[in-house]
């Protein structure tokens, strides 16, 4: 019984699993279907396939053991979609990653050990050599490529290409094994073999590079879009403050004028309380920039209700060579991210944001610190802090969105946490035809 069990559907569940990282598995009785799915296929392929592998293989025999592991292929894909929270295309795409590391460490094994790799008869020593040489594949995909793979549907651009391209994938990879490579002639053994998994290396590759520049497409979208809406938000309060500050003007000419026509005057403290309310809306900030201006009024004032003190000394006039859009982007995140901070520090006295902004020797140096409470203190990967957010495809595009303006303008940005200061740097070369 132990000398006719195959191994391939547990080297593919394994295989498969190594892509798994970062995925949530669900309750563990539903793990067992994996050691059950892999002891019935193991079992069944003696009595139904094994008198069909042979060394010249027949058309029908081609077809018994296709079928044979397309099945194995669609129940792992089940597996993985049952036992994860993986999407159905996800977890395809999870079990040809797991189907071409499979093939590799085959190829591998039969140009190193042969005879075949996939049964368990043969001397102890031969068994040992072949599931040693197993491990080191597997330990090397998961080392290399399973624990950055990161697949994620709803970030692809298109389904069916990648439905196609990991169907694709398998048929070749099967079909190229059984007529080339398990024919067992010496002439086209060592050659089928090492093509096959450089195939399958190259499969590999095309999987990885494409799932991430679909991922990297997927998060300029939303950036992209985040910034059209910031834009025209701005825009939008740039004519509502405008407006407000014209209505406003007039009400307090309106009032002087009744207290002339009336000869009555209210106490002080009314006028005060009423100037102060109409003066709210006034354009605090004068930087030079419209657009600017815009900005650090309505983030002034949001902050005024939450108890936040924005501090800025900002030339505007040296920002004149950036888009609205751009500049809208890269100071509305930079704000907002502070903003988002500042409300989880409970000293009142350290809710503190300072932003300034100059021009300095050719350079537009932009400068923004504010506290952060030590429990909430910032993660960095790649120089940029992560989201806290627990819905990590949906946020944490802020600072990649600050990142993406800065290289826009060939600038440089670095971001440090540092005893309770949360500070950002930026510079970034003004254009000769601005300076």
């Amino acid at each position: 019984m132990i000398a006719s069990f195959n191994l391939f559907m547990l080297l593919l569940v394994v295989g498969a699993a190594l892509f798994c990282r970062g995925h949530v598995w669900r309750r563990s009785w539903r793990l067992l279907a994996a050691p059950a799915a892999v002891l019935a296929y193991g079992c069944i392929y003696a009595p139904l396939v094994l008198p069909w592998d042979i060394a010249a293989p027949t058309t029908v025999g081609v077809l018994v053991k296709s079928a044979y592991f397309g099945l194995c292929f669609l129940t792992v894909v089940a597996l993985v979609r049952w036992c994860t929270d993986m999407t159905w295309l996800e977890s395809l795409i999870t079990a040809v990653a797991g189907y071409a590391v499979q093939h590799i460490a085959y190829d591998v094994v039969s140009i190193v050990i042969p005879p075949r790799p996939d049964q368990m008869g043969g001397s102890p020593v031969g068994t040992i050599a072949t599931l040693a040489v197993f491990a080191v594949v597997y330990g090397a995909a998961y080392l290399l490529l399973g624990r950055r793979f990161a697949f994620a549907e709803d970030k692809i651009r298109s389904r069916w290409v990648w439905v196609c391209a990991g169907i694709g994938i398998m048929v070749f990879a099967n079909v190229f094994s059984l007529v080339f490579v398990q024919r067992r002639l010496e002439e086209t053994q060592f050659v089928g073999s090492f093509y096959d998994a450089l195939c399958m290396m190259l499969a590999l590759a095309v999987l990885m590079l494409g799932s991430a520049n679909d991922r990297l497409h997927g998060d300029l979208v939303v950036m992209q879009e985040a910034d059209r809406l910031k834009a025209e938000h701005y825009e939008l309060a740039k004519e509502n403050i405008e407006l407000i500050n014209i209505k406003c003007h007039d009400i307090r000419k309106s009032f002087s004028e009744l207290y002339a026509q009336t000869g009555g005057r209210p106490s002080e403290a009314s006028i005060r309380e009423i100037e102060n309310s109409i003066r709210v809306y006034d354009s605090v900030f004068h930087t030079g920039s419209d657009s600017l201006d815009v900005l650090l009024t309505e983030k002034s004032l949001y902050c005024s209700g939450k108890g936040i003190t924005l501090t800025c000394l900002a030339d505007g006039h040296a920002l004149v060579f950036m888009e609205d859009s751009d500049l809208y982007s890269l100071f509305g995140n930079l704000l907002d991210n502070a903003i988002e901070s500042a409300q989880q520090v409970d000293d009142a006295g350290r809710r503190v944001i300072d932003l300034n902004v100059e021009a300095n020797a050719n350079l537009l140096v932009i400068q923004e610190e504010n506290y952060f409470a030590p429990e909430h203190a910032p993660v960095f990967r790649d120089g940029l802090p992560v989201t806290t957010k627990s819905d990590t495809r949906h946020h944490g595009f802020g600072t990649r969105s600050i990142a993406m303006q800065v290289r826009k303008y060939h600038g440089e940005m670095t971001m440090e946490a540092r005893d309770g200061v949360f500070s950002v740097s930026i510079v970034i070369p003004i254009p000769p035809a601005y300076r």
